[in-house]
């Protein structure tokens, strides 16, 4: 079984995500340029049913499998949080399940020399998010 720490993220994605990150002088401005890259969620499916609770801020999840892949459309009320949920849309949306069952949310902030800025509650969030997406049943 192929191991897939960083959902489907290649070696390449990664490496111009890391260099991405390290030309930023702020990693924070980083995060809030990603956020603009995450797809616009329709604001119907802004629901409490799809509302991940343990975020620090308000966030919402619609995960569905379609021909063996995954789906994800992800949104956040926090700029902040919206960059990372992208860094997560980015490694698993069009996932395969093996994918997704390996993704590392801790290995992939490290790899990208994010782990020493993201608090830990707000790393407890971004978990609850990866947790609601790998329990989908494929």
């Amino acid at each position: 079984m192929e191991f897939f720490v960083y959902g489907k993220l290649s070696e390449s994605d990664l490496a111009q995500l890391q260099l991405l990150a390290q030309q930023q002088p702020q990693r924070l401005k980083f995060l809030i340029q990603l956020a603009a890259t995450l797809p616009i969620m329709p604001h119907a499916l802004k629901t409490s049913e799809n509302e991940v609770h343990g975020c620090e801020a308000q966030v919402w999840l619609v995960a569905e499998w379609r021909e063996d892949l995954l789906e994800l459309q992800l949104d956040s009320a926090s700029r902040v949080v919206k960059g990372l949920l992208a860094l997560i849309y980015q490694a698993l949306n069009g996932a395969t399940p093996a994918q997704v069952a390996a993704f590392q949310l801790d290995a992939l902030l490290a790899a990208l020399g994010l782990d020493d800025m993201v608090s830990t509650s707000r790393r407890n969030g971004l978990r609850a998010v990866v947790t609601a997406i790998q329990s989908k049943r494929f």
